[in-house]
């Protein structure tokens, strides 16, 4: 507040308060008697509660940067565990502990002890994302990863729907934390029910527990297992798994030590990083929709949801990588054109609008980008580091994310600069995106050496193996997408 007012203190119109915002000499104090807050939508928040504004509004933040760092660490941490001891082992821990850090964060006495339990829910939440998305692509059918990998995407933006419902249920933040727990508390059992990924089984050794779920699969199939199908599946894993070490894999190592392999990790993470950073950065650009919050807010999952429908038959049509290129050419444009838009005419309503229109279709663009990325990325790595590529994917979004308040906050002196690093760097993402290997109806990796076989053959003669200068691979270019045994697609 102001230190003194002077002659305002009786005549507080807006001409005298706009002299003294505007003035030099009129210091700015905290203000001594307390705050009064707007509670007509929202009953206390943790805003309200601990008084997080102006000193103190940094402290707010950090709540929400102790949450990103959380889905950060918690990304790489869970595909390097649940590559070593097991996709399932990581989901039936995670919910648990999930439960225990959001529920201890409804009775956080400050807002330090709120983010050490707002990092850790995150922490746990996206080790259960990671394990679960990975875990999804190798027990589903060829021709059905697609539909099933979108449509467990699909389940953000109806989570963002439900929460909209929450929130209107209970306007206390503590009765919504408490909410949101006990939300989490289904997926104890149900990871119960869900039996150990074959495919990680067989590359582990452990023939005889994979052949035990096999046999169950296909008996609740209505089928049976093949004998000669699974004595070629025995036979394909024990030759893998008789190499020195093979069973017990440093993911992260053996990722990072083959060229062609580490090549596409990087690629693979810089799309994702960028992808994050147009996604969050267009929401932050177009600021507070106006009307009600619960609806907007529910609308905007919405759109989550149907970028996700829509790319099931997009991707059907001409495949994840020119999906993920295209929807990425997409947003660049968009951004680019609104750039160019309001510079020419940022007073004029009618511009206004259609430049808000065409950062809509560019979110729209970094959401179908998103969740077709979802899918990709599991699909092109082999199955012992398929969750580190996951988590590692997950950490670079991560950072992407982090990154869009600080290029939003350019707008204050520089409007036009944060479209056009969006639009800039969606240009180059895309470019890079239209050089991952399609995986649309092919057989997944199971090794590291398989994985890089397979990275070598689509790049071999390319002018991209040139400008980033990759070993050219010994042997002529061959098919390696025909696997045999139990995980070809007629067995599965």
């Amino acid at each position: 507040m102001f230190e003194d007012v002077g002659l305002c203190a009786n005549n507080l119109n807006s001409t005298c308060i706009s002299q003294l915002i505007n003035s030099t000499d009129v210091s700015v104090v905290e203000c001594t008697d307390g705050y009064v807050y707007d509670q007509s939508i929202f009953e206390p928040t943790i805003v309200t509660e601990w008084d997080l504004v102006c000193a103190k509004g940094l402290s707010n933040a950090f709540t929400n940067f102790a949450f990103y760092l959380g889905l950060f660490s918690g990304s790489i941490v869970g595909g390097i565990l649940s590559d070593r001891f097991g996709r399932i082992k990581v989901y039936r821990t995670v919910p648990i502990l999930m439960f225990i850090a959001v529920f201890s964060g409804a009775y956080s006495p400050n807002v330090y002890v709120y983010s050490v339990f707002r990092y850790l829910s995150a922490f746990f939440e996206f080790m259960a994302v990671v394990a679960v998305f990975t875990y999804v692509a190798e027990i589903t059918k060829r021709n059905w990863r697609i539909t099933i990998g979108l449509g467990y995407n699909a389940f953000f933006g109806s989570g963002c729907m439900v929460l909209s419902l929450l929130a209107y249920a209970w306007r206390d933040w503590r009765s919504l934390e408490i909410a949101i727990s006990v939300s989490i508390l289904p997926l104890v059992p149900l990871s119960w029910l869900m039996p150990e990924s074959p495919r990680w089984l067989c590359f582990k050794g452990r023939l005889a527990e994979a052949k035990k779920i096999c046999v169950t699969m296909a008996k609740r199939n209505g089928t049976e297992l093949s004998a000669d199908v699974w004595s070629e599946t025995e036979k394909h894993y024990n030759s893998e798994n008789n190499e020195k070490g093979k069973t017990n894999t440093n993911s992260l190592k053996e990722t990072f030590s083959r060229p062609y392999t580490r090549f596409f990790i990087v690629a693979v993470m810089f799309v994702w990083a960028i992808t994050c950073m147009v996604y969050f950065g267009l929401i932050l650009n177009t600021g507070s929709l106006v009307g009600n919050i619960f609806i907007n807010n529910a609308i905007g999952g919405l759109m989550e949801l149907l970028a996700d429908v829509v790319a099931i038959p997009v991707i059907s049509l001409i495949g994840y990588t020119r999906t993920t290129g295209y929807s990425l050419f997409i947003a660049s444009a968009t951004c680019l054109v609104s750039t160019v838009t309001l510079q020419l005419g940022s007073h004029i309503i009618a511009v206004q609008n259609f430049a808000t229109a065409l950062a809509m279709i560019g979110k729209f663009g970094a959401s179908l980008a998103f969740g077709v990325l979802y899918q990709h990325t599991v699909e092109m790595f082999a199955t012992v580091g398929r969750s580190t590529a996951f988590g590692l994917s997950m950490m670079a979004a991560r950072i992407g994310s982090l990154f869009s308040p600080f290029t939003v906050q350019t707008n204050y002196e520089m409007p036009w600069l944060s479209p056009t690093i969006f639009g800039a760097t969606s240009m180059l993402a895309a470019i890079l995106a239209l050089t991952f290997r399609e995986t649309k109806g092919k057989e997944l990796p199971t090794t590291f050496d398989e994985a890089e076989r397979k990275f070598q053959n689509h790049l071999q003669g390319t002018i991209t193996a040139k400008v980033f200068c990759l070993p050219k691979p010994s042997g002529n270019k061959s098919d390696d997408d025909q696997e045999k045994g139990l995980f070809s697609d007629q067995n599965v």
